[in-house]
């Protein structure tokens, strides 16, 4: 079934049981796949002839980014981090206000290189924050209000970018200025399920994982709900593009807190899933580096 046809089921891609599995995201430079079980601190690399491997962690990393030096850079607790490739933090970027609970998110790169993380507050104040953070540790407060910050990517031209804060049930346009930062905000659509982490295709099609929905939903840029992924694994945290063409869609799943019961539904739980997409994906912007036209 072919995107946009109705509902797609995805498939398990690698069966890693990881209790939280997080943060996807595809290394163009090392043709990888990388995501993170953030409750076990383990870093997992696919790669794009199939091979898998996971390395232990130093510490709680919640999200990651290629750097341009073919490592990563990590979110632990609330600093920005540079890793080795043994995978111990080697040299902290920035440190994010201890707003909330003291902890960060998500994080993704802009089109220009610089990573965008926000923090969480549970504590129903929205004392967290979405940042921006330069290759030189400089920072600024780009969205306050903020509950439980997660996924965010860009559209094609770069001029808006699409951000969930979960506890709000919504994706978020932000609609930027000339220097990539917000202007304007409005709500793109709301959603019953709790959304998590998002990714956005050539096309300008917004893929958001449910949590609690057992999917994944692409909308267009009006909002519009065009294609289902049913993703039997959990917990729904994310997706990526990746693949040599960019056109494989990987989810991330969750299986920490499921029930014996769930387990036993969906034995696949915590995996990593996948889905030929139909369309491709716009790449990720390592951490410091410029996408050529600032697109």
């Amino acid at each position: 079934m072919s995107p946009r046809d109705g509902q797609m089921i995805a498939r398990i891609e690698v069966k890693t049981e990881c209790l939280l599995g997080e943060g996807p995201t595809w290394d163009l430079e090392r043709q990888r796949l990388l995501w993170l079980d953030v409750d076990l601190h383990e870093l997992h690399e696919l790669t794009v002839d199939g091979t898998h491997t996971s390395s232990q962690l130093d510490r709680r990393v919640s999200a990651i980014v290629p750097d341009t030096d073919g490592r990563f850079v990590g979110v632990a607790g609330r600093d920005i981090i540079r890793f080795d490739d043994l995978g111990c933090g080697s040299t902290v970027v920035a440190t994010l206000p201890p707003d909330g609970d003291g902890l960060a998110n998500d994080a993704r790169c802009d089109p220009s290189g610089r990573l965008w993380v926000g923090t969480v507050d549970r504590s129903g104040a929205k004392a967290g924050g979405l940042y921006c953070v330069d290759a030189d540790g400089k920072y600024k407060k780009v969205r306050d209000g903020v509950a439980l910050s997660n996924g965010m990517d860009w559209s094609p031209d770069g001029s808006r970018c699409y951000y969930v804060d979960s506890l709000t049930h919504c994706i978020q346009t932000l609609h930027l200025g000339p220097d990539g930062l917000p202007v304007h905000t409005e709500i793109l659509v709301g959603i019953e399920q709790l959304p998590d982490g998002l990714t956005v295709d050539a096309e300008g099609g917004i893929w958001v994982a449910l949590w609690d929905g057992g999917a994944v939903h692409r909308y267009t840029p009006d909002g519009h709900l065009d294609q289902v992924v049913s993703v039997p694994g959990g917990f729904v945290t994310s997706c990526a593009f990746g693949g040599s063409d960019q056109t494989r869609l990987f989810i991330t799943t969750a299986r920490g807190g499921l029930t014996e019961e769930r387990l036993l539904e969906e034995p696949n739980a915590g995996g990593l899933f996948a889905i030929d997409a139909g369309v491709a994906g716009r790449g990720y912007t390592p951490f410091g580096r410029s996408t050529p036209g600032g697109a």
